[in-house]
């Protein structure tokens, strides 16, 4: 056996790189390879050795009270070869970035009072193949070791204080096999990627999460976490509620079976895959999938937000045979340009679900051109005609474009909303039977119905907060039972034709 002991002479960091108090090293700038930080030194700061090339060794003088290495510490120090916190018995946090793309290290010793190994800390330390990380340690952050590239053994201290193992945090390493330790109660799908990890095994006392053949669920399988070396296909348990977050991500997955009792779908569940067909689907995370063509709805789902962001060749979603509530930010966005909607039965979209007018064909509705506009309006395409409103929960009201000259029968009937703008210059001059009817929050226009011709059989019919309308042609025409049971309508202006029955 040989051993080699490395003789290194450091040179003391001078004081001009403190701050007056010499509690904080500030800004290193010293070319000396070898430096030796002060024992009273308490934090090291943001960017203090940012990109310093020249830096190989850093040790500390005896009994050392650093608590925290700040974000961006050792940042790009490319030639840094070892990193020894051993000695550092005070040291709680290592912050973000603090050693990222360190490749040329090739040892890693951290204290064992430390709590926080943050987001991206050891990002692309290339060169080093085996770290312990000490029990005291409860929080490793997303893609911490990210890019470790020859990084093999992570050996967890007896009675470790970590809860999760966060998105990337051991991706794109030589990881082949993992020992999830006891008090893990969640995995990121992408917590390692698919190319090295063969071998997975559990702390027997761990009650949080079960392992089946690689794949790790929540300990009543609930709730599929990750599954190791996913293929390009993949049929979810019947039993499975939750897919938890990135479970496909940057995977191989081209087609997936998602079975209806999936209510769940994690943050980027399926971003940056290779789908090209879903048939059946929970409620969000295709973000990226820019080979995705088609979605089909079997049954009524939740969707979360930014479902289809950056999806750009996406061109059909289909919705089910039944009614369904979309109450989803940025449904359709310009984001997904081709994105078109089919409808067999009536779909409520919230105030923000679509941010730009979108092609739609429904079912019971024999117009060949329809959209649906920002506003949730189904229209003609040159937006004269309003068939129906599909808003849900539209607490400020909507505006109707003022090419519109036909609200079509029960366009607006049972919706729940309090107010409507009219553009200037509105072309509104057709109101017929029932398009308002039972719409118990509408209080108002915003303006008057100048142009109006027409106002249909009960268009207004059980209004109860509609309190004031205005009109302005001399030939309007007021069906029968146009305003029935609006008990709290207080004003009508100029309406000079008025039916017998139109207030009954």
């Amino acid at each position: 056996m040989i051993i080699i002991t490395l003789f290194i002479e450091y040179k003391d960091i001078d004081q001009q790189y403190y701050s007056n108090d010499g509690k904080t090293l500030t800004k290193v700038t010293d070319p000396y390879p070898n430096l030796r930080i002060s024992a009273k030194c308490e934090i090291i700061q943001e960017k203090c050795f940012y990109d310093l090339h020249s830096l190989e060794y850093f040790t500390f003088e005896e009994n050392p009270n650093l608590t925290v290495i700040g974000c961006q510490s050792f940042y790009y120090c490319i030639n840094l070869k070892i990193i020894d916190l051993s000695l550092c018995r005070k040291l709680k946090i290592i912050s973000n970035n603090a050693f990222f793309n360190c490749n040329q290290v090739s040892e890693i010793n951290l204290p064992h009072e430390l709590h926080e190994i943050q987001d991206v800390a050891f990002y692309s330390c290339s060169n080093i193949q085996n770290i312990i990380i000490p029990a005291s340690v409860e929080l490793i952050g997303k893609y911490a070791f990210h890019s470790s590239s020859q990084l093999k053994d992570v050996i967890f201290e007896g009675d470790s204080k970590l809860t999760s193992l966060e998105s990337g945090v051991f991706a794109f390493t030589s990881i082949t096999s993992f020992h999830i330790s006891e008090k893990i109660t969640k995995i990121s799908g992408f917590a390692f990627s698919d190319s090295q990890l063969t071998n997975l095994t559990i702390n027997e006392k761990n009650k949080h999460l079960k392992l089946e053949n690689n794949t790790v669920f929540s300990v009543n399988k609930s709730i599929l976490y990750f599954i190791c070396n996913k293929s390009d296909t993949y049929e979810i348990p019947d039993y499975i509620t939750t897919l938890g977050n990135e479970l496909f991500y940057y995977s191989k997955l081209k087609s997936i079976t998602i079975p209806p009792a999936v209510t769940t779908i994690g943050n980027n569940c399926f971003s940056s895959t290779k789908i090209t067909s879903i048939s059946n689907i929970g409620d969000k995370a295709f973000s990226l999938c820019s080979n995705l063509l088609n979605i089909t709805f079997l049954s009524s789902l939740e969707i979360g937000n930014n479902l289809f962001d950056d999806c750009p060749n996406l061109e059909l979603v289909i919705f089910p045979n039944n009614p369904m509530i979309v109450n989803s930010h940025s449904f359709s966005s310009d984001t997904s340009p081709k994105l078109r909607m089919s409808f067999t039965d009536k779909t409520l979209f919230s105030q923000s679900s679509i941010q730009r007018n979108t092609n739609i064909s429904i079912f019971y509705l024999t117009e060949p051109n329809l959209i649906i506009d920002t506003n949730c309006l189904v229209m003609n395409f040159d937006q004269t005609e309003i068939y129906e409103f599909w808003g849900y929960n539209f607490s400020n009201g909507i505006t109707i474009h003022k090419n519109v000259n036909t609200i079509l029968e029960s366009a607006f009937e049972n919706s729940e909303i309090s107010y409507i703008c009219l553009e200037l210059d509105s072309q509104l001059a057709v109101i017929q039977k029932f398009a308002f009817r039972n719409c118990r929050q509408l209080c108002s226009f915003n303006s008057s119905l100048a142009n109006l011709r027409t106002l249909g059989y009960s268009a207004f019919k059980d209004c109860i907060n509609l309190k004031a309308l205005s009109f302005g042609s001399p030939d309007l025409v007021v069906m029968n039972n146009a305003f029935e049971n609006c008990i709290n309508l207080e004003s009508i202006s100029s309406m000079t034709n008025i039916q017998d029955k139109c207030f009954s």
